[in-house]
């Protein structure tokens, strides 16, 4: 059995269906990625990778195929539309033996092949997707679990009882894609817990991205973790309402920020500055934010990364009673506030983790010019020829 870590590289004609097969690869467990053109051909960037070509392929009524690498046609999987019986034959004399006739291509079928192809990889990812769906679980159950003790006054069991939690969002966020820890928590039933995993991973990310040492990691880590946690003292039929809240609600749901304030400033670990951006991060430059009515001159940049990253979780993440947006459409809508409510440099900056997501379409754009035309059907196939984890960082006052 072959032993590899290899990465399966998806060649679509367009940037949609390109993503629509990573992302569903990815959301499987295999590492996947859009293929780029290297050199003279389409190609493998190690040997054990795998190269998936699905499309038609047609221009002015002529099949053409990117030229695929003569080395590595063993791993090369080709799925045609309207494929001719002399196409299939001069793919399979080129090398490639995994060849499927069909339109729309199911992710399933790509399985299919790389079961036979490389059975290994097939169960390294079943077990990579395994292992991000406990991951998933524990960060779920812990914050149900955590924000039921807060209800309950519980607060120094509470906090105490996060660790493995917090543990979990860090170790889920570097061993996945976006695209998937994404996807693993809007579906999380409990809108706290959803929100308040995006928030904290989004935040983890966004300090790798400006490049913050370990210790600064840790300060903005704990308090994204911590920043909604007075939402456990907001009744439920106004925190749960699957709708807009009216102005009384409204003015009840701000005050989750001085509830968040005081549970954090009752434990040594927390008080301080996590108890503080906990209280600031629905603060705007302009002094339109709450409950102080902060200017500028008033919200340091811990505060401003974490209203960042509060905005776009609560754009991107699913509700009842809204569809999520998409991390692009999220970002320009963090745009439209930069300079009045948003700090403009580190929202331009944030566009390094909204990227993160769009890797695979970002690739495909990269490698979307292929080479010139190329041979009749006979030759369809083509000439012959890490990351430190933060420490967990108890403060106080």
């Amino acid at each position: 059995m072959q032993k590899s870590d290899a990465t399966v590289h998806i060649l679509a004609e367009s940037e949609e269906e390109s993503c629509r097969l990573v992302d569903g690869l990815r959301s499987l467990g295999f590492e996947a990625d859009a293929a780029i053109k290297a050199g003279n051909c389409i190609g493998c960037k190690q040997r054990n990778d795998i190269v998936v070509v699905a499309g038609r392929f047609y221009e002015q009524g002529r099949r053409r195929l990117p030229p695929l690498c003569h080395a590595n046609r063993d791993r090369i999987i080709v799925f045609l539309a309207d494929m001719r019986s002399e196409e299939f034959g001069a793919l399979y004399q080129a090398g490639v033996r995994h060849i499927e006739t069909i339109g729309k291509v199911p992710t399933d079928n790509i399985v299919y092949h790389l079961s036979q192809m490389d059975p290994e990889m097939v169960y390294r990812a079943s077990k990579q997707r395994a292992l991000r769906a406990d991951k998933s679980l524990v960060i779920e159950q812990g914050a149900l679990s955590f924000f039921k003790k807060l209800r309950d006054g519980a607060v120094d069991t509470a906090i105490e009882e996060t660790e493995q939690q917090r543990r979990a969002i860090e170790d889920l966020v570097a061993m996945s894609p976006m695209s998937v820890w994404l996807d693993l928590f809007q579906n999380y039933h409990d809108g706290t817990a959803q929100h308040c995993s995006l928030v904290t991973s989004f935040t983890l990310m966004f300090a790798k991205a400006l490049g913050f040492g370990e210790r600064e990691t840790g300060r903005i880590y704990d308090a994204a973790f911590f920043h909604d946690v007075g939402k456990a003292m907001i009744p439920l039929e106004i925190l749960d309402k699957p709708g807009r809240l009216d102005s009384h609600e409204w003015d009840v749901m701000k005050q989750h920020v001085l509830f968040g304030h005081d549970i954090l400033m009752r434990d040594e670990r927390t008080a301080g500055e996590i108890a503080r951006l906990a209280r600031d991060h629905h603060e705007y430059l302009d002094g339109t934010g709450y409950p102080n009515g902060a200017t500028a001159a008033g919200i340091d940049d811990p505060t401003r990364i974490l209203t960042i990253c509060d905005i776009f979780a609560a754009l991107v993440e699913k509700r009842s009673y809204k569809s999520p947006k998409k991390p692009e459409e999220a970002y320009a809508i963090l745009k439209s506030m930069a300079g009045t409510k948003l700090d403009p440099d580190l929202v331009s900056l944030f566009e390094r983790v909204v990227d993160d997501y769009d890797a695979a379409g970002r690739r495909a754009r990269a490698g979307k010019s292929f080479p010139p035309p190329m041979r009749p059907p006979s030759d369809a196939a083509g000439s012959p020829d890490d990351a430190t984890r933060p420490a967990m960082h108890r403060r106080t006052a």
